[in-house]
C-alpha cells in the first residue's frame, strides 16, 4: 500500500517534561497541517508498519536527542559478521576492533507555551510497535484523541517518548491525499517528532523487531534498554556539529549558520515512498542541506520497499503467514506486500500467500 493509503511515512519522535504531561500534548490543535482532515485520515488510521530496510540491531546503543540542533541520534555497534550498511544517515567508524554506527534522524521540540525534557540521561522503558490512533490522557489536557498513525511509541523515563510525525498535508500530486511529513521545529507539545519511516527504522535497530505483528497498543520490551541522552546544545560528531539533510521551520537556528558550513557534519536523509510516480510524498520544502533558495524535493531523497504497512483487518492472516515463517516476515517483506495483500483480500491461506509470493 502506498503511503498516502497507509496515511504516509514521514516522521516525530517525543521528549516531554513528565509523564503525564509528555506526549500529552500532542492533540489535534498540534497535528492538523494545511490540508489535512479527519475525512482524509479515517481509512488510515489503524495501519500496521513493517522495516525491510539494511540496518540491523545494533549492540551497546544508545540515542542522544538535542534540543537546538532538532535531531536524534543512534550511536552503537554492528553485531560481529554484519555488513555496513551505505545509507546517506550513516556514518560507519572503526573502534577498537568493532564497526561502529552512528545514524542520525530530523525531529521536532516544544512550540511556545510548552516545555522539552529537562536535559539528562533517561531510562528506556517500553515500545508499543503497533499504535493506531486513539485517545491519551494527561494533566494538562485530559482525555483527548491523538493521530499516532499507527507508527511506533518508543517509551522512556516515565513515558516520554519518539513517535510519529503527527503533522499531515496534501500530497504533491494531483488529487487531495493526506500524507504525513514532519515539521522540524518548535512545534509539539513537549515531544521530539520523527518522520514515520525513521522511528520505525529506530525501533527495529534499537531491538524490537518491525518484521512483526504486534497488537494494538501492546508494550513490549525492546532487547537493547539503551540510554536516551538528552542535550541542550548542538550535538557533535568527529569534533564537527551535526545537521541532517531536512527542511527546518522558521525560527530554528541550524549549525551552518551559527558557527559555518565548514564545521558541520551534514547527514543525509532519506524518505520512503511505494508510488513509482511519487504520488505519496509530500510538497517541497525550505531548504536542500540549509542552504536558502534550495528547495528539499522529497523525490530526490525517496526509497522503495523500505517501510510498508497492512491494513488491520488482514493482521490475523499476516500473523499465520508469520508463524509459518519462524515467527517474523521475510527481510523483503516491502518489495512483496502488493502481492500478500492482494492474495489475502482474495481468501487465499496463509501457506498459499506464502507459495504464491515466494516468501
Amino acid at each position: 500500500m502506498n503511503r498516502l493509503v497507509a496515511a504516509s511515512l514521514l516522521l516525530a519522535s517525543s521528549v516531554a517534561t513528565s509523564a503525564l504531561a509528555g506526549c500529552a500534548s500532542e492533540t489535534q490543535d498540534d497535528g492538523a497541517a494545511p490540508g489535512g482532515g479527519e475525512a482524509a485520515l479515517s481509512a488510515k488510521v489503524d495501519e500496521h508498519w513493517f522495516y525491510s530496510g539494511n540496518l540491523p540491531v545494533l549492540e551497546d546503543a544508545r540515542i542522544i536527542v538535542s534540543l537546538k540542533g532538532h535531531t536524534a541520534r543512534i550511536s552503537g555497534f554492528l553485531p560481529a559478521g554484519a555488513p555496513t550498511p551505505a545509507a546517506p544517515h550513516v556514518r560507519a567508524t572503526d573502534e577498537a576492533g568493532r564497526k561502529k554506527l552512528d545514524i542520525v534522524y530530523p525531529i521536532a521540540t516544544a512550540r511556545a507555551g510548552k516545555s522539552n525534557s529537562t536535559p539528562g540521561t533517561y531510562a528506556l522503558q517500553y515500545v508499543k510497535p503497533y499504535r493506531p490512533d486513539g485517545n491519551a490522557f494527561t494533566r494538562d489536557e485530559g482525555d483527548h484523541f491523538v493521530p499516532w498513525g499507527g507508527f511506533p511509541f518508543f517509551a522512556y523515563n516515565g513515558g516520554i517518548a519518539v513517535h510519529g510525525p503527527i503533522t499531515y498535508a496534501d500530497n504533491k500530486s494531483e488529487g487531495n491525499q493526506a500524507v504525513w511529513y514532519l515539521e522540524r521545529g518548535q512545534v509539539s507539545g513537549g515531544c521530539n517528532r520523527m518522520m514515520g519511516e525513521h522511528v520505525i527504522e529506530l525501533t527495529h535497530v534499537m531491538g524490537v523487531s518491525m518484521r512483526k505483528v504486534y497488537d494494538p497498543d501492546r508494550a513490549v520490551t525492546p532487547s537493547n534498554k539503551a540510554p536516551v541522552e538528552v542535550i541542550e546544545d548542538y550535538d557533535q560528531w568527529g569534533g564537527r556539529y551535526i545537521d541532517v539533510d531536512y527542511p527546518t521551520s522558521t525560527g530554528v537556528v541550524r549549525p551552518g549558520k551559527a558557527f559555518g558550513v565548514d564545521k558541520v557534519e551534514m547527514f543525509g536523509s532519506w524518505v520512503a515512498t511505494e508510488a513509482p510516480d511519487g504520488s505519496d510524498l509530500p510538497h517541497d520544502m525550505k531548504w536542500e542541506g540549509g542552504v536558502t533558495g534550495k528547495p528539499y524535493v522529497f523525490a530526490n531523497h525517496a526509497v522503495a520497499n523500505t517501510v510498508c504497512s497492512v491494513p488491520k483487518t488482514m493482521l490475523p492472516k499476516l500473523r499465520e503467514l508469520q508463524r509459518t515463517r519462524r515467527g517474523e516476515l521475510p527481510v523483503d517483506f516491502c518489495a512483496k506486500r502488493r502481492c500478500v495483500v492482494d492474495f489475502i483480500g482474495i481468501g487465499y491461506s496463509a501457506a498459499q500467500v506464502a507459495s504464491a509470493c515466494a516468501l
